[in-house]
């Protein structure tokens, strides 16, 4: 990529951030690898409950819900060990460690007994993983905030089931 100009910024990617030629071929670069598949939950913030805003509260609770959704049946026969990497929390101290706790009990309550895993938060830029899944979030986002399907579209087939729509479980209150 360094050849192709897109040098000024490797040390990571972000799909909001990049210019259009790199999230294309960042895009291009991610379907050609077979081996692997995403899976997202949409959250439509203005129909969240307030007493869910604190992020402490929100980031583990949906996030236990995609982590259900892999454990249950994504998870390959023969794995032994699971690594669970976030970016880094956005709060510190004992939120961050109420948040954790969240995330363990969602992983200790899904996965087979016993399974050992661990929890990881890394910033974005030293794991391509969490990179990956930042361009595949964005393309979700872009499909449901503005009606534009070309980057969910080009990333479909990596997707293991269609988004969750975390919402249409409620009760379609708008809170603002």
């Amino acid at each position: 990529m360094v050849k192709e100009g897109h040098g000024e910024r490797l040390s990571g990617f972000h799909a909001r951030e990049d210019a259009t030629p790199k999230r294309e071929r960042v895009i291009s670069v991610l379907r050609k690898h077979k081996n692997w598949m995403y899976a997202a939950i949409v959250v439509e913030k203005c129909k969240v409950n307030s007493v869910l805003w604190e992020p402490e509260t929100f980031y583990p609770k949906f996030c236990g819900m995609l982590l259900r959704f892999v454990f249950r049946g994504r998870v390959k026969p023969g794995t032994t060990k699971l690594l669970i990497y976030t970016d880094t929390l956005p709060f510190t101290g004992n939120r961050a460690k109420a948040a954790e706790t969240t995330i363990k009990a969602a992983c200790h309550a899904d996965l087979p007994d016993g399974m050992p895993f661990h929890v990881l938060h890394h910033r974005r830029e030293s794991n391509a993983w969490i990179q990956v899944a930042d361009y595949c979030c964005w393309a979700v986002c872009r499909k449901w905030e503005q009606g534009n399907h070309e980057a969910y579209n080009q990333l479909n087939s990596r997707l293991a089931a269609p988004e969750l729509d975390a919402m249409s479980r409620g009760d379609g209150t708008t809170y603002y």
